[in-house]
Parts: structure tokens; C-alpha cells; sequence
């Protein structure tokens, strides 16, 4: 039952108190924690839109502006391409023409004439030494095959040493309808029209543009990042045209993937110039960086927060306020069950009511086991007085007929009938030293068999042979002890052993050994064996009284009696049994 309840003790600390507490209070909260992380998922993913949107307007803002600086160079072109014949005629005033045109739009860095063979004729700049054939130009290639109007990829201005796009029309002749060898109107030259990037890069509006978004055109040759004002960081770094390209769409904001910008940044793309060229506004996607963030991170981590506390506070109140009022009231159970019934639980007063109750119950519980334990500890002491004046009366008792007994076999002539009340008075004496060793012991349920069998055998070797006897007795015995119901049936047997050998084993000879041997292994399985160095068994011996009678004990043993030749060299009984030890 102990077992149980120890396993049962260890099987609950295991499912302590705070534990439990602090699970109820976990599934109490859960709904809490779980509405406050949905509502900062909502709130985090409604900033994370504003700030998506916040790019698309800038990507907007910086497509509006660039095309509208492109629109501006077309049309610039246009009026200067009907009337690029005259100005050819005096290059002075044609340069000065385009100079004023330049200066009126800050987006334009150069105007320039190109004639047919692709040589510079009149430009607004300076002309580079090495930048005045052009004829090998993909725009002015296009232009000469047929095309009206193209527009180039991002080029660095070597007259304007400024990264530009270039806008160039056919120009128009007074006899425009002349056909070529080709059958093609007659090709003049083209007027080219430069739109300075980072001007027009300037006319998005600055509040629209957070503090590092960075913008970028893209072409087929590569990726231009405008001067904006930002970080020096370029993030377009190893970003891949082609794919911003397929992505952008005209007059639409297009949210890129697969951009190879740098990760952490959410890029827009727009279409300028159909599957030429394209702008891109990149911006870190850190809603957690801004105030909103902070709320967004608040409205999480406050009630995390919140039940922490809770369950930091319950923690401590439970160890507080119960559980070490119980593991003091469990000394005092451990206590009282060792024994110390007297003792009263003082500082459970200043526990909490119902700990102080139960304080008082434990200490009402020792008063009346202490008081049920002296009554019992008078009558187990009044019983076991009594039991032993009853085993002392017995033993009397019996004493008093081994008197008659030996006053009887003086009185008896006959030698057998004398031999046969002294083998009667040898037992009964056996029996009363039972009876005489109960009472002389401290517990009444067993009997120390080592010297029970000292006693026995000095009875009988005074009884059988007398002070001047020869033959030595000798008591081999593990220390252990027995019940009552063994030790009677064992020392009968002992004492019928003991006298056939005194009788029997040395005939003719004056002196002899005898031993009294008791064993037990660790099944508790006993031997008692009685062996001599006599002269053997006589062809009789199986047949006699004295067989029956150790078969007898042995049988109120529960063992099985053996007889064989000794190791002494003489004859040897024993009984092997089951001991009821304590």
C-alpha cells in the first residue's frame, strides 16, 4: 500500500499545483493573446499595404514626371524638326536658336541637327572631338530605314557629360513627299532632342520619396539609378534588367518579383517606353521601423506581455500563499508518521484560513492517534503479560508432570516401561523449554532459535549421559528466528534425534561427537539435520518409533524427513522445511 501511495505521489508531482494553475490560466488568456495577434496581423499587414501604396504613388510621381519630360523633348522636336532647313542655313543663329530653347526647360541638357550622312550640323553645346558622326547610331539607323520618330536607351551625353535618353525625329523637308531610290520619303537628317535623367529624376515630388527608396531606369543595356538625394548604397546593384522589363507595364504600377534587387526591399516597376525602357522605385518593406510599427509590435507584445506578468505573479502567489504552507504541513505529516504524535503545527496559525483548518485537523488527528496508540500500547502490554503467565503456567505445568514422570519411572520395575516414561519426560521438557523461551523473549510471535537449541541440548546431554559423559554435543546454527508452530516440532524432532543417537550410535565405545546443525539458504528453505560419528544406522532404523516420530515432525513442519550416512562417518536425519521468518 506504502508503494502505491509513493507512486501515486511521485505520478502527482509531476502534475503540481502551479502547473495546473498556470495551464488554466494559459487556455483563460488564450483567446486574449490569440485576438491580439490577429489584430497586429491585420495591423501589420494593413501599414505594409499604406507603405506598398506610399511606393506606388512614388513610382507613379517619377513615371508622370519622366514621361512628361519625354513628352516635352517630343514635342520640342517636333517644332524644331520643321524648321531645322532654315536654321541649318547660318550655324551661328542656329546655335544660339537652341541654346534659348535648352535653357527653357530645365530637363533638356543638349538640342542638336543632324544631316543625312549622320554628321553634327548645329548643336546647343560644344561639340565633342570625337562625338560628330552618328550615322552608326541604332536610332539614327531607324530613323534613316523609315521610322518617323525613336528614342534611344541610356547613353552618357559626351557633350553633355550627363547620362541621357535621347528623342530624335525625322526632320521634315520642303519637299517631304520626294521619294528616295527606296520609295521612301527623302531622309534629311534627325533632330535629336537629350533629356538630362537626373532633371527629370528632380521633378518627383520630394515628400513622396521615402529616405531610402532609390529610383532607377531600366534598359536593355542595364539599370540607371537617378540622383535622388538618397543613400549612397546602390541597391539596383545586381538587380536583372530583362526581368524588370517584362514586368513593367505602360501606364501601370506593377509590384516586381524575381527583380535580384537587394532582399528586404519591395520594388515597383512602370513602363516608359515599351519594352525599352522603364522606371523602378525600390524601398525597404520594414514597417517596423516607423512608429506604426511600434504599434503594430504593441498591440502583440503588451497583452504577451500582460500574461506573462500574470503568470509570473501567480507563480509566485501559489508558492507564496499554498505551496509552502503544504510542504511545511507535509514535515508534519512525516512527522507524526514517524512517531512524533505530540508535536503541534505552530507556524501554520499565520497560514491562510483554510491552511490553518487544516493545520488544526492534522493536529486533532495526532492527539487522537497518540491517545488511541497508548491504549493500544496498554493492551498490547496487558496481552502480552498475560501470554506470558500463560506460557509460564504451561511450562509449570509441564514441569510438573516431568516430576510425576521421573516419580513414576522410580517407582516402575519394569526397564522398559521406566525407558519409555523417560523418553516421555525428554519430551515434555522440550515443549516446556518452548514455552519457557516465549515467554522470556520480547516479541512472543518468534523464538531465537541459536539459543533455544543451547538450552536443549545442555537438557538433554544432562539428562542422557550425566556430567561424566563422554559424548560432546556440539550446535551449528545460522542466526535467525522461528514461530512457535515451528520451533515445537523442531525441537521434539531434535530431541528425538539426539536421544537415539546417545542410545544407539556407540555401542562399545566410551566417547562420541554429535552435531546439531540448522541452515537456511536465501528462498528461506531449512535444513535441520542431526548428525554423529557413530557406528551407522541399524537395518531397523527405518522401522522404528523413533522414524515415524521424525516423519511425524516433519509433516507438521510442511518439509521432508531424510535420513542418510554422515559425513562424521556415523548416521544423520534431517528435516528440510519452509521457514516462516520475521
Amino acid at each position: 500500500m506504502l508503494g502505491g501511495l509513493s507512486e501515486a505521489l511521485e505520478g502527482g508531482s509531476r502534475r503540481g499545483l502551479r502547473i495546473q494553475l498556470l495551464a488554466v490560466l494559459v487556455l483563460a488568456l488564450m483567446p486574449l493573446l490569440v485576438l491580439s495577434s490577429v489584430q497586429g496581423i491585420m495591423e501589420y499587414e494593413a501599414q505594409r499595404q499604406r507603405e506598398i501604396d506610399r511606393l506606388n504613388a512614388t513610382a507613379m510621381s517619377a513615371s508622370e514626371a519622366i514621361t512628361a519630360a519625354f513628352s516635352r523633348a517630343d514635342g520640342m522636336s517636333g517644332a524644331i524638326a520643321s524648321q531645322a532647313a532654315a536654321l541649318a542655313t547660318d550655324p551661328a543663329a542656329c546655335m544660339a536658336a537652341l541654346q534659348r530653347m535648352t535653357n527653357a526647360d530645365n530637363t533638356i541638357s543638349n538640342i542638336a541637327i543632324i544631316d543625312a550622312s549622320g554628321q553634327l550640323t548645329c548643336s546647343a553645346l560644344e561639340p565633342a572631338e570625337d562625338a560628330t558622326d552618328y550615322s552608326d547610331r541604332d536610332w539614327f539607323i531607324s530613323l534613316r530605314d523609315g521610322a518617323d520618330r525613336a528614342h534611344s536607351d541610356v547613353v552618357f551625353g559626351a557633350m553633355s557629360q550627363r547620362h541621357i535618353v535621347l528623342t530624335v525625329r525625322r526632320l521634315i523637308s520642303d519637299d517631304a513627299t520626294a521619294p528616295d531610290s527606296s520609295g521612301l520619303p527623302a531622309f534629311d537628317g534627325v533632330v535629336a532632342v537629350a533629356t538630362d535623367l537626373n532633371a527629370a529624376a528632380s521633378l518627383v515630388r520630394r515628400e513622396r520619396i521615402q529616405a531610402e527608396a532609390q529610383i532607377a531606369l531600366i534598359s536593355r543595356q542595364g539599370v540607371f539609378r537617378l540622383d535622388t538625394g538618397t543613400a549612397s548604397i546602390d541597391i539596383f546593384e545586381s538587380a536583372t534588367p530583362g526581368s524588370l522589363l517584362e514586368q513593367a507595364r505602360t501606364d501601370e504600377i506593377v509590384r516586381a518579383t524575381d527583380t535580384g534587387v537587394r532582399a528586404g526591399y519591395e520594388v515597383i516597376v512602370a513602363s516608359l517606353i515599351p519594352e525599352r525602357l522603364g522606371v523602378a522605385v525600390a524601398a525597404p518593406a520594414r514597417v517596423f521601423q516607423s512608429w506604426q510599427g511600434v504599434s503594430v509590435i504593441s498591440t502583440i507584445a503588451i497583452p504577451a506581455l500582460m500574461t506573462l506578468l500574470v503568470l509570473v505573479c501567480v507563480w509566485v502567489a501559489v508558492d507564496y500563499f499554498i505551496l509552502r504552507w503544504l510542504t511545511y504541513l507535509q514535515r508534519i505529516a512525516q512527522l507524526y508518521a514517524a512517531g512524533r504524535l505530540d508535536l503541534v503545527p505552530q507556524r501554520a496559525r499565520k497560514a491562510p484560513r483554510e491552511v490553518a483548518r487544516l493545520a488544526a485537523v492534522m493536529e486533532q488527528m495526532a492527539a487522537s492517534l497518540d491517545e488511541q496508540r497508548s491504549e493500544l500500547a496498554e493492551a498490547v502490554d496487558q496481552r502480552s503479560g498475560l501470554l506470558r503467565e500463560i506460557h509460564h503456567r504451561v511450562k509449570n505445568n509441564l514441569q510438573v508432570i516431568v516430576s510425576l514422570l521421573n516419580l513414576q519411572a522410580g517407582r516402575v520395575t519394569d526397564k522398559a516401561a521406566a525407558e519409555a516414561l523417560m523418553d516421555a519426560r525428554r519430551r515434555i521438557n522440550a515443549l516446556a523449554l518452548v514455552h519457557r523461551s516465549l515467554y522470556e523473549t520480547d516479541d512472543l510471535r518468534f523464538i531465537e532459535i541459536h539459543p533455544f537449541l543451547q538450552d536443549l541440548i545442555h537438557n538433554l546431554s544432562d539428562v542422557l549421559g550425566g556430567y561424566e559423559s563422554t559424548v560432546r554435543v556440539t550446535v551449528e546454527c545460522d542466526e535467525l528466528a522461528l514461530s512457535p508452530d515451528q520451533a515445537a516440532p523442531m525441537a521434539l524432532f531434535v530431541t528425538e534425534a539426539v536421544t537415539n543417537a546417545y542410545k544407539h550410535a556407540f555401542n562399545g565405545r566410551q566417547d562420541g561427537q554429535i552435531i546439531v546443525r540448522l541452515t537456511c539458504d536465501d528462498d528461506a528453505q531449512c535444513e535441520i539435520a542431526v548428525l554423529d560419528d557413530g557406528t551407522g544406522a541399524a537395518e531397523t532404523a527405518q522401522a522404528g518409533t523413533g522414524s515415524s516420530l521424525m516423519n511425524a515432525f516433519a509433516q507438521q513442519l510442511g518439509g521432508a524427513f531424510a535420513s542418510r550416512a554422515s559425513r562424521l562417518g556415523g548416521y544423520e536425519v534431517a528435516i528440510t522445511f519452509p521457514a516462516n521468518l520475521p
